[in-house]
């Protein structure tokens, strides 16, 4: 393989994969390998993020000790990059259309399919860092030298994505190669994203619901035994279970990638030709007798029915939040139907947390003035009114954030066995952060307006990109923690009336600014 074009080919699709951070990087005087060095430090960035968060937390486990923990965490991330895995290499192969661009130039399949697959790999690999992290502490209390820990760890790493990659690559690849994905595409593409998400969701409930043990003085999870050998490759990489395991992981990795170069690589570009030209069995009822606005919620309700934007959308905006906060706040049952009526608040200011790290750059409500594409300068064109028709379009997308942030209240509020007031409370308050949040990113999205995009993670890589995500989603965490504690201990030991009130007048004060603000420096633009 030619390593020179296999380079370049992943630059080109690095720069592909995220338009306005290459564009703004250019800007900046930057060209040639140093803008590609700052494509990549978007992702180095994040996965960084990532590892320090993790790495403090996870220090404090002797993962040696503790197979359970250590089956629990390698399992927690290798679902995670499996449903990422599933969704952006289906997104990078089927929903890019830059194949007509590679038919011309003397490029082998086999180097096309690892260029992107590179890129999918950037895309992921920073989510799912903190799995390095677990190997590199397993080795270290395990009394293994520390240069062998750092090699084998980093060896490990890289052989459990590639595992889970080629897995991911066989299972897109095989269902769109089926004569009914080309005869239903959307039908193969809301299962096979449905699938991936199902099972992260699925897996993360089972193992949060698995018993724990006592060893000596320290409480362990019960092994997962899929990811034992793992365990015994990091712990007695020298002990004949370790090499029989790592020469097992080594052999499974062997066999998938020559399934993937028997059966994918000698008719990838058939295949991906085949898939852009699929079918899209879709069915529209004819509606008679609409008027505009009927005419226009039904539009924009149109653009959001794509399945492979509704699944990376919930995946990307509602999956990720909800695994860490798993992690980290959730790790037992909580029973809150005792919690005293003077909480009431803080449950409010939950609501408005919860629709903070629930809609960011990759929801709906973020994307949908560039889900127009060329229809947005066409409609501009027309003797319409464009305030109209963006309140409209405001409109239907306020309507499905709040819909999904109050989705996860309610079922939080039940699973946590909330008082019936209590589940009001946090939905009043998840609707009126949903209503300000959407105001937000509404305006972004108008503000960072892509018409010309050709795959959905272009959309979501406006602004700060990757780095940007992980700083929201992060930041909201953390601040809503620190926030709702502080309130929390306000509420024990202030009065009722007072301290709510106070609150209330400065939620109300920020709430109507914050609304004014948006009439004045974005609906304005309209009018």
């Amino acid at each position: 393989m030619n390593k020179k074009q296999l380079l370049e080919l992943t630059r080109v699709n690095l720069r592909y994969a995220n338009p306005q951070v290459t564009e703004r990087a250019r800007k900046k005087g930057k060209s040639g390998k140093a803008l590609t060095r700052s494509l990549i430090n978007q992702y180095l960035l994040s996965g960084v993020l990532f590892l320090m968060i993790y790495g403090v937390t996870m220090f404090m486990i002797d993962f040696s000790q503790m197979p359970g923990f250590f089956t629990y965490y390698v399992a927690l991330f290798a679902i995670l990059a499996f449903s990422q895995g599933i969704t952006v290499i289906y997104n990078v192969f089927f929903e890019s259309q830059d194949l007509p661009a590679y038919l011309p130039l003397p490029f082998r399949q086999s180097m096309i399919f690892t260029a992107k697959i590179l890129v999918v790999a950037l895309t992921v690999v920073p989510f799912v860092f903190p799995m390095l992290v677990v190997f590199l502490l397993t080795g270290w209390r395990s009394g293994v030298l520390l240069p062998i820990t750092i090699i084998l760890a980093i060896l490990l790493f890289l052989l459990v994505l590639a595992v889970i990659f080629a897995f991911c690559c066989l299972i897109v690849f095989g269902l769109t190669r089926t004569t009914f994905f080309k005869k239903h595409k959307k039908v193969v593409t809301s299962l096979l994203l449905g699938i991936s998400m199902a099972i992260a969701i699925i897996g993360i409930i089972m193992m949060n619901g698995q018993t724990s043990y006592s060893e000596t003085t320290q409480m362990d999870r019960v092994p997962i035994y899929l990811f034992i050998p793992l365990f015994q490759i990091i712990s007695e990489p020298f002990s004949p279970t370790g090499l029989l395991s790592f020469i097992a992981l080594l052999g499974l990795l062997l066999l998938l990638l020559l399934a993937i170069k028997l059966f994918i690589l000698p008719k990838l570009y058939e295949q991906l030709t085949d898939a852009s030209t699929a079918k899209v069995s879709s069915r529209r009822k004819r509606k008679e007798n609409q008027n505009l606005k009927q005419l226009l919620i039904n539009y924009n309700t149109q653009l959001i029915k794509e399945p492979n934007l509704i699944m990376q959308v919930l995946s990307n905006s509602l999956l990720m939040p909800l695994i860490f906060i798993v992690t980290f706040a959730l790790g037992g049952s909580l029973n809150l139907n005792t919690l005293e009526f003077r909480f009431i608040g803080v449950v409010f200011l939950t609501g408005i947390a919860l629709a903070w790290m629930t809609i960011n750059q990759t929801s709906f409500i973020s994307n949908l003035i560039s889900l127009d594409q060329e229809n947005f300068n066409f409609i501009q064109s027309l003797p319409l009114s464009m305030h109209g028709y963006m309140k409209q379009k405001f409109f239907v997308g306020l309507i499905v954030q709040c819909l999904l942030t109050s989705g996860v209240a309610l079922i939080g509020g039940i699973l946590f066995k909330l008082p019936f007031l209590f589940i009001i409370s946090l939905l009043l308050g998840s609707l009126l952060g949903s209503y300000l949040l959407c105001l937000r990113f509404f305006a972004r999205d108008y503000r960072f307006i892509l018409l010309e995009w050709t795959s959905i993670s272009q959309l979501f890589n406006r602004g700060g990109g990757n780095v940007g995500l992980v700083l929201t989603m992060l930041g909201s965490i953390f601040v809503s923690l620190i926030v709702l504690v502080l309130y929390g201990v306000a509420a024990m030991y202030l009065p009722f009336w007072p301290l709510n009130l106070c609150v209330l007048a400065l939620l109300s004060l920020v709430s109507i600014l914050w609304i004014r603000y948006y009439r004045t420096h974005f609906w304005a633009l309209f009018s």
